[in-house]
């Protein structure tokens, strides 16, 4: 008697995300006109779609990179150390299949061809026709309905509850059998968005905390919805560069844990929330405060812009955060419609392209010599002019914050004790972040070691309650 063969399907059930979602994306970050088309080919021929996006983009897919799931893994290895054969047949285009079946040993592959998109009835009716009723099939979705019929049953993996509960034409029950845990994308986005960011976005209060004896109760109100406004805002632009840097993130050591790359996420759901919360976020913004609004419309522009290509740019990446970080100051400012000094955005200017620079740097310190950072301009031999500008970007942050506290036009703080202690206080968390990112002791995500290390947070802590008591010392004594 002929064992079963297996049947594995590719996008959802040997890997935690879909490959042809991922080639539209990579199409859209390198080719966006091509995008267009490839958009109203799979309106009107998904399999030649398919195709186009495979012939331009598939050597970004590594196979060896992609996140497969164990539990399909080792499925596959017990049939086939039980004598069964094991084939992967997909939706995907051909090319794509091709590769990650060479990649795992598997002998015979089909995929997707111009004329052919190789889903639902069609890929039923060619197991069908190949296998008789003689196979097994692990899938996903509701599209692999008519191929579990087809066959002997099989496996689902995240799939819909119906698969379970199928039955033939006949009223005979399909087996299939629940195979790993069902995928929770909420929980996942969570960490997509990235809350501990948000930290980024209190620079919004820096303006309103200086001029805080004068804020009213709307003031504060607005404040409070900007920061929730501004937050969704950056969440939104977070994941869609996750989106765009599916495959390099892959490459790396940490970002590899991303939702998105790892597949606990699904480009679909993700495209979705971006494309629900970018106009609400904006539409809010101009709600608020129409200059607000074009601030965050700018956000906005250069966020795209890194995405796009800034970020490969050295120099011209850690220049463009750096801005990115002023325009949450100007942001708050206009909130209340106070402008800010121009020696308050030298100091957030420079100390935030130090943090920058420092995120590069660590990148570069962990490369193997003659290797380069994947899909940014850093070479391992960039380890000395990083270090070397980004703890003088650092020193020079400090000095702006001695100047705007000592000579600025209109007296800020009461005391110059004050803005010497605090400068101190910063210059020492200064030092101590490129001392220990010279050492390989910060994670490359700074925002991660200054809200997360013990050292960090008292001394900016320190540096927050020796300028909050200058700036709010006349209210409290007007209480007593």
């Amino acid at each position: 008697m002929v064992k079963p063969t297996l049947v594995l399907d590719l996008d959802g059930t040997l890997i935690r995300n879909d490959l042809t979602f991922e080639l539209f994306a990579l199409c859209a970050r390198w080719n966006p006109v091509l995008f267009v088309y490839a958009v109203y080919k799979a309106i009107t021929d998904r399999a030649s779609a398919k195709r186009l996006l495979a012939a331009r983009d598939q050597n970004h897919i590594d196979p060896s990179g992609l996140p497969y799931r164990p539990e399909i893994l080792a499925l596959a290895e017990l049939y086939k150390n039980q004598g069964h054969p094991v084939e992967l047949v997909s939706g995907s285009d051909e090319a794509i299949v091709k590769s990650v079946a060479q990649h795992l040993h598997i002998d015979f592959y089909k995929g997707s061809v111009p004329g052919t998109n190789l889903t639902s009835a069609r890929k039923a009716q060619f197991l069908k026709q190949r296998h008789g009723e003689n196979f097994l099939y692990a899938g996903n979705s509701r599209s692999d309905y008519p191929v579990w019929r087809a066959g002997l049953g099989g496996y689902g993996i995240n799939a819909p509850e119906r698969s379970y509960h199928l039955k033939r034409d006949n009223g005979s029950p399909v087996q299939v059998s629940r195979l790993g845990p069902q995928r929770r994308e909420i929980r996942a986005l969570m960490r997509g968005l990235r809350l501990h960011q948000w930290a980024k976005n209190l620079l919004l209060f820096i303006v309103p905390a200086i001029q805080i004896s004068q804020l009213t109760l709307n003031d504060t109100l607005n404040l409070f919805l900007a920061f929730l406004c501004f937050s969704a805002l950056a969440s939104a632009t977070y994941l869609l560069n996750d989106l765009f840097d599916i495959q390099d993130d892959r490459k790396h050591s940490r970002k590899a844990k991303r939702p998105l790359a790892n597949g606990d996420l699904s480009v679909p759901f993700v495209i979705w929330f971006v494309l629900l919360t970018l106009p609400a976020s904006l539409f809010l913004s101009f709600l608020l405060n129409s200059n607000f609004g074009w601030v965050c419309i700018a956000y906005l522009f250069g966020t795209g812009l890194y995405t796009l290509g800034l970020k490969r740019m050295a120099v011209g990446d850690v220049f463009t955060l750096a801005g990115l970080f002023s325009m949450r100051v100007i942001a708050g400012a206009f909130i209340i419609d106070y402008p800010p000094s121009g020696w308050l955005l030298t100091f957030i200017g420079t100390f935030f392209l130090s943090l920058a620079i420092g995120k590069r740097f660590v990148e570069v310190l962990a490369l193997e010599p003659g290797t380069s950072v994947p899909g940014r301009g850093y070479q391992a031999v960039d380890s000395i002019p990083l270090l070397a500008t980004g703890a003088a970007s650092g020193v020079v942050a400090v000095m702006a914050m001695l100047i705007y506290g000592l000579s600025a036009p209109v007296t800020v703080f009461k005391s110059e004790i004050v803005v010497l202690l605090g400068s101190t206080l910063l210059l020492a968390w200064v030092l101590r972040f490129w001392l220990l990112a010279g050492r390989g002791e910060v994670s490359d995500d700074p925002v991660i070691y200054a809200v997360k290390d013990k050292t960090s947070l008292a001394l900016l802590a320190s540096i927050s309650a020796v300028f909050a008591y200058d700036l709010t010392g006349a209210m409290w004594q007007s209480f007593l």
